[in-house]
């Protein structure tokens, strides 16, 4: 039997409605580091999560309760290298909500780190001026980036019947979305993408809500993003490449 697989569910955001997720890396100066996550869910999205796995007959691997059981988290961190630092659950009437910290020893790790989901890719590179360095976050992986923002472009000013009913039914689903992913650095932050803010000397957050997505093109964008930031590196450990 295929074990639970408890953090499959972390920044995917083509789950329904009424999602909530808060997550913060931290990444340090010789490229070590911590995330905090913050999920919320509503009783109701999480029993259509279950009913839609036994449809497609994906058993216990794709359990969306998993990530509320600590005994299920910790050792799929600890199989990919990171520590738990804590693990802690909250039921309300309707809503489930799991808060939860773990650290990496170094950014290798945070590359294949579940809290960041499956298909997650970072890169981390020297900056365009010496003495920095740029780091950038891929949520749905650097493939899917790539084939959202081609589509995106081709959508602009196109009028397609078979998208625009995808995308009114799909806004519908996404009622409720919030998602916020928080990037500190180890150094001044000179430049950002912009679907991100500066909300700090050292950071930068990307908020993605379902009042953002207007149209089809905001729909693709934004469920295959890029995060960037440049920041100030000089003096740091950083495994650049």
């Amino acid at each position: 039997m295929t074990p639970p697989r408890a953090l499959g569910l972390l920044l995917l955001l083509a789950l329904p409605a009424c999602l909530e997720i808060d997550q913060t890396i931290v990444l340090g100066a010789d490229g070590s580091g911590r995330q905090t996550v913050r999920m919320s869910l509503r009783e109701s999205t999480i029993a259509e999560l279950q009913k839609a796995s036994a449809a497609a007959q994906l058993g216990a691997a794709a359990d969306p309760t998993a990530v509320f059981d600590q005994k299920l988290v910790e050792p799929e961190l600890r199989a990919a290298g990171l520590t738990l630092v804590s693990h802690q659950t909250k039921r309300t009437p309707g809503r489930r909500t799991v808060d939860l910290e773990a650290t990496f020893p170094d950014f290798a790790t945070l590359q294949k780190s579940p809290l960041c989901g499956s298909t997650a890719e970072w890169e981390l590179a020297k900056g365009p001026k010496e003495g920095t360095a740029r780091l950038t976050f891929y949520p749905q992986g650097k493939a899917a980036w790539t084939e959202a923002r081609a589509k995106a472009e081709q959508m602009q000013g196109a009028a397609d019947a078979v998208a625009t009913s995808f995308f009114q039914k799909r806004q519908q689903q996404l009622a409720g979305l919030s998602i916020q992913v928080r990037l500190q650095v180890p150094g001044d932050v000179l430049v950002w993408t912009k679907n991100m803010v500066k909300t700090g000397d050292r950071e930068v957050t990307a908020t993605i809500t379902a009042e953002q997505i207007q149209t089809p093109e905001d729909l693709v964008r934004r469920l295959a993003p890029r995060f960037e930031v440049i920041f100030a590196a000089a003096g740091t450990k950083l495994p650049l490449q």
